[in-house]
C-alpha cells in the first residue's frame, strides 16, 4: 500500500544532508540481471511516484544496491526495441549531465566520455540487428560506468523535468530523456559550451552542436523527439515547470533556473 512507504521517506541528518530513515535494513540481498539500460541497479536510490500526489519521490538505504549485477546481452533479445532503446538515451542522459554537469570531474569524466562513446555506438547497431550480443554488450557497459550517481556527480534540468512528465502523464522514463535533452543542452549552451564540446567528439563528432547531435541521434532511433509527440502542448507547461522547481536536479542545474519562467523556455524548445 502506498501508506506503508510514507515512514521510509528520506530524512536531513545533522549536517542537512538527505540519508535512509531508521529502519532495518535489507534482510536478503538482491542478485540481479538487467534487461533495460536505465542502470537503476548501480544506485543506492530507488525512484517510486505516489499515485495519490502524481509525484515522483526518491527512497534511500545504502544496501538496497544488489550485492551482484550480472550483465547478460544474451537475455535482453527479449526487451521490446522500443524499451532498449529509450532507456539506452536515459543512460546516454546519464552520462550527458554529467560531463555537462557545473560539478564535473575527471574520473566522473573519464566514466561518462567512455560510457557514451559505447553507447553511442551500440544503440544503433543493435537498432540494425538485434541479434548483434556485442553491441549490446557494449550498451549495457556505457550504462554501467555512468549508473545514476555513480561518481557523485549530479544530474539537471533534463532529469527534473523528466521526473514530472513521468509522474504527471505517464511519460515512460526513457522518453522523458529522448524529449528533453537536446533542449537542456541547447538552453544550457551559453554557461557550458566547452563541456557541450566533449559530448560531441564523444559521439563522433568534433566541432558540431551536442545539442544537434543528440537530436539527430535520437530521431535516428526513431524515439519521440518533442511534447508535442507525446501529446504535451503548451497549455500544461506552466504546471510543469512548477512541479519541476521542486525537483532534487533542476537546482543543480549548470545555467542557474531561478524560477518557473526559465522552465518553461526550455519546455517550448522541447515543444
Amino acid at each position: 500500500m502506498p501508506d506503508g512507504l510514507d515512514g521510509l521517506r528520506p530524512v536531513k541528518g545533522p549536517d542537512g544532508a538527505l540519508g535512509p530513515p531508521p529502519c532495518s535494513a535489507p534482510a536478503v540481498r538482491q542478485i540481479t540481471v538487467p534487461t533495460t539500460l536505465s542502470a537503476g541497479e548501480f544506485s543506492a536510490v530507488a525512484g517510486v511516484t505516489d499515485e495519490r500526489h502524481r509525484v515522483k519521490e526518491l527512497f534511500r538505504h545504502p544496501q538496497i544496491i544488489p550485492r551482484t549485477v550480472m550483465l547478460d546481452p544474451t537475455v535482453t533479445v527479449h526487451t521490446p526495441e522500443w524499451l532498449w532503446l529509450s532507456t539506452g538515451i536515459r543512460a546516454v542522459d546519464h552520462c550527458v549531465e554529467g560531463i555537462c554537469s557545473g560539478e564535473a570531474n575527471p574520473f566522473a569524466d573519464a566514466q561518462a566520455l567512455h560510457g557514451l562513446a559505447l553507447l553511442t555506438r551500440g544503440l544503433p547497431r543493435v537498432k540494425a540487428d538485434p541479434t548483434d550480443l556485442e553491441a549490446r554488450l557494449d550498451c549495457q557497459m556505457g550504462s554501467w560506468l555512468m549508473g545514476p550517481l555513480a561518481s557523485g556527480v549530479p544530474m539537471g534540468a533534463s532529469h527534473g523535468i523528466g521526473y514530472v512528465l513521468g509522474a504527471l502523464f505517464d511519460i515512460p522514463h526513457g522518453h522523458t530523456s529522448c524529449i528533453m535533452l537536446p533542449a537542456v543542452m541547447r538552453w544550457n549552451k551559453p554557461v557550458n559550451a566547452e563541456r557541450q564540446a566533449l559530448v560531441a567528439a564523444a559521439m563522433g563528432h568534433p566541432g558540431e552542436d551536442a545539442g544537434d547531435v543528440l537530436d539527430a541521434f535520437i530521431g535516428g532511433l526513431a524515439m519521440p523527439r518533442s511534447l508535442g509527440a507525446v501529446r504535451i502542448g503548451p497549455e500544461s507547461f506552466s504546471h510543469i515547470a512548477e512541479g519541476a522547481m521542486t525537483t532534487p536536479w533542476v537546482p543543480r542545474n549548470p545555467r542557474p533556473i531561478a524560477g518557473p519562467a526559465q522552465l518553461q523556455e526550455i519546455l517550448d524548445l522541447a515543444a
